[in-house]
């Protein structure tokens, strides 16, 4: 049986050229009805809740530093909101990625403007966030107002060291389909690619993904 997210993504995927969306990137409304935290939200879409991690952001963990004040400044904006979401990709949690709109305003590009979310640069490089995010330090702005914050993703490599797990990275060649890690000659080589998990794609041969 398809898992019901799928389900919901493969009727949007179809429904997006009737709604006037690209098939590259479909968009849908719903009501925001839950914040996880800083870069995840929940939305209603008719009778389903989905589950949308903020694309090209990284905010801080509900356990670390201004991980509250961050899922507070989102709550803020778009809690109890409409908001159209423009989705990419699933991520390997079964969450979409996408962006965040709201009259007009990209809620990812705010966040990281007022200083509450770090540009992940990982997964996506995007010249205006990072332009954005050294105006927010410089201004001292959120959690910038610490000398130096500690990013989400080293936060959470470091809980994994101590709790013993690995913490190797994986590189998807999206041109290819073939996953390679971070110990791999081909690990972040190629003009399309991306970040990904130690499931997605194939395996590459040379380094075993």
């Amino acid at each position: 049986m398809i898992p019901r997210r799928h389900l919901l993504l493969l009727l949007l995927a179809l429904l997006s050229p009737i709604l006037g969306c690209s098939r590259s990137a479909p968009e849908f409304r719903g009501k925001v009805v839950g914040v996880a935290d800083g870069d995840t939200i929940r939305v209603l879409v008719h009778r389903d809740e989905v589950t949308v991690r903020l694309e090209g952001i990284d905010a801080p963990e509900a356990n670390q530093s201004f991980g509250n004040q961050s899922k507070q400044a989102l709550s803020r904006m778009v809690f109890g909101q409409e908001v159209a979401v423009r989705y990419t990709t699933e991520d390997r949690a079964g969450r979409m990625v996408g962006t965040i709109l709201m009259e007009g305003d990209n809620i990812n590009a705010k966040m990281i403007e007022d200083g509450w979310a770090w540009h992940f640069k990982e997964y996506g490089e995007d010249q205006r966030f990072t332009d954005l995010e050294r105006k927010a330090k410089s201004a001292k702005r959120g959690l910038w107002v610490d000398r130096d914050p500690l990013p989400p993703w080293e936060f959470r490599a470091r809980q994994k060291r101590e709790q013993g797990e690995p913490s190797t990275r994986f590189w998807l060649n999206t041109s290819s389909n073939v996953r390679h890690n971070e110990k791999c000659e081909h690990f972040r080589k190629g003009s399309k690619g991306r970040m990904c998990g130690p499931d997605e794609g194939r395996a590459c041969r040379i380094c075993g993904g």
